[in-house]
């Protein structure tokens, strides 16, 4: 299963689950507003029989005692509704009438007949003789006094559970009327309405579900449009070729993915190049002293040259610049893959700086190159003495290798707040600002008057790069005022625990 299929799976199944708790939730509260809608009717029924109720009271000379119990039925009977959502038990059929002949089976009686001739068919002197009708429809309701003898209606088993509602005269309470309370719809036209609404809600839903499924459907292949641009991206990088660039500009996550992915292609494409131009430059570095010796002692073999002193250290020069490159890589190479060991405590750069400066004294000296460095505070910081002196040495050296004779180079150290800065500046020729960074690439060769003057391989700014690194600090340069190239090198200072 892919990711598309997966996608839409997901969209569709949390759509499925949001629409059924929807729907329950929209269910369940249609049928508790349905009862409380009906339970409200009865109680403004209740309400409005009160009204009418009091104005009997007042009739009956406020005293229910002198009310008759049609009176209390017909009102009672009045404002009961001939056809409800409820249904309530019946007595049986119609009362018959004192006289009158008994039912027969499959003819109506003559309560239940039309009019004929315009006369009803209910004989005069029975007419009035008829109880009044029973309540047909709605739920039971009844009418107490204040002392709780029941006036009209049908009594309550359970009276608090009961809807009451006060009949009120003179803003004194008369009597009380109760009506039970609609628990369940069971009329046939409420459960025709309910389950119209039920099939209405499945409709609605399951047209719902369809439009979901279809927007899934889109939005998952749309979701996937960037996603199969960075797997082409990543297909091209595992295949070698890393010119290949995202042309979509994204804010969002996989426009953040896209630009990483280019910055990885560009630096697999840099170091590509880096890589090859090491192999160019390590073979050229080798070739020319190889060449030397293979010419000198061709030579020495033909008899061309005598093999005296004078050739011998011809000879051991070259080996020497060998040897010296081969050195380099390999103090590069365990800088890179962190094989320098690093013995950290607390060093005096000052000191440090001061030695490393009466080392190679004769070497500037020969250069004709004077050295300027004037420095007594002590400044502690948590380093690796041998690998300090190294750094000190390998960034001097390049400047006594680069600098003009005659010239100066100027060491200073600045303290600045938890770091300190060293400051190695010389005079001309400088190095174009664009250059500068690339100083401290292995092999790095300068296409301009500084370029290299002794046998050097060109990798001493590079493992001073390291160096640096290791101890938690930084290494740039820039053109210096001086006129030549001015080294800055910053690291953090020791701090000591209280």
């Amino acid at each position: 299963m892919n990711i598309s299929q997966k996608l839409f799976l997901a969209f569709v199944g949390l759509t499925s689950v949001v629409l059924i708790a929807t729907l329950s939730l929209a269910r369940w509260g249609f049928d508790q507003g349905f009862i409380s809608f009906i339970n409200s009717l009865q109680q403004e029924r209740l309400e409005d029989l009160a009204v009418s109720y009091a104005e009997l009271y007042e009739k009956s000379a406020f005293d229910w005692n002198n009310a008759t119990e049609k009176q209390l039925a017909d009102i009672l009977r009045q404002y009961t509704p001939q056809h409800g959502p409820i249904d309530v038990d019946r007595s049986g059929p119609p009362p018959r009438l004192k006289g009158m002949p008994p039912r027969r089976e499959g003819r109506p009686s003559f309560l239940e007949r039309p009019e004929r001739n315009g006369q009803n068919a209910i004989p005069p002197h029975l007419r009035d003789n008829l109880p009044s009708p029973p309540i047909r429809r709605g739920p039971p309701t009844a009418l107490y006094s204040n002392s709780g003898q029941l006036l009209a209606g049908k009594g309550f088993n359970n009276i608090k559970a009961a809807i009451p509602v006060d009949v009120i005269y003179n803003g004194q309470v008369v009597a009380k009327l109760y009506t039970k309370p609609v628990e369940k719809v069971n009329s046939i036209s409420a459960e025709a309405f309910s389950k119209q609404q039920l099939w209405t809600s499945l409709g609605i839903g399951l047209l719902c579900l369809l439009l979901a499924s279809l927007i899934s459907w889109v939005l998952a292949r749309l979701l996937l449009v960037p996603v199969r641009e960075v797997v082409n991206g990543i297909s091209h990088l595992s295949k070698g070729n890393y010119a290949e660039r995202f042309d979509v500009k994204r804010e969002d996550e996989l426009g953040l993915l896209m630009k990483d992915i280019d910055h990885l292609a560009m630096t697999l494409d840099k170091n590509r190049t880096a890589k090859n131009r090491w192999f160019a430059d390590i073979s050229h570095e080798l070739r020319t002293p190889l060449s030397i010796l293979c010419g000198e002692i061709d030579a020495i073999k033909a008899g061309i040259r005598p093999f005296n002193q004078q050739q011998l250290a011809s000879l051991e020069q070259e080996v020497m610049r060998i040897k010296h490159l081969v050195d380099d890589l390999y103090q590069l190479s365990l800088s890179d893959v962190g094989g320098l060991k690093y013995h950290f405590e607390p060093i005096d750069v000052t000191l440090c700086v001061a030695e490393t400066m009466n080392s190679l004294i004769d070497k500037v000296s020969e250069k004709g190159l004077s050295i300027n460095f004037v420095h007594t505070e002590e400044l502690i910081v948590n380093g690796d003495k041998m690998r300090l002196q190294q750094l000190f040495s390998n960034v001097i050296l390049n400047a006594v290798a680069y600098t003009d004779s005659p010239g100066n180079i100027d060491v200073d150290l600045i303290k600045e707040p938890g770091s300190l800065l060293i400051l190695i500046n010389d005079t001309k020729p400088s190095v174009p600002i664009g250059d500068c960074e690339l100083l401290f690439d292995p092999l790095h060769r300068q296409d301009s008057s500084r370029v290299r003057r002794n046998n050097g391989a060109g990798l001493g700014l590079t493992i001073s790069r390291n160096i640096v690194e290791a101890h938690g600090g930084s290494i740039t340069a820039r053109p210096s005022n001086l006129g030549g190239l001015c080294v800055e090198i910053t690291i953090p200072l020791f701090k000591e625990s209280h």
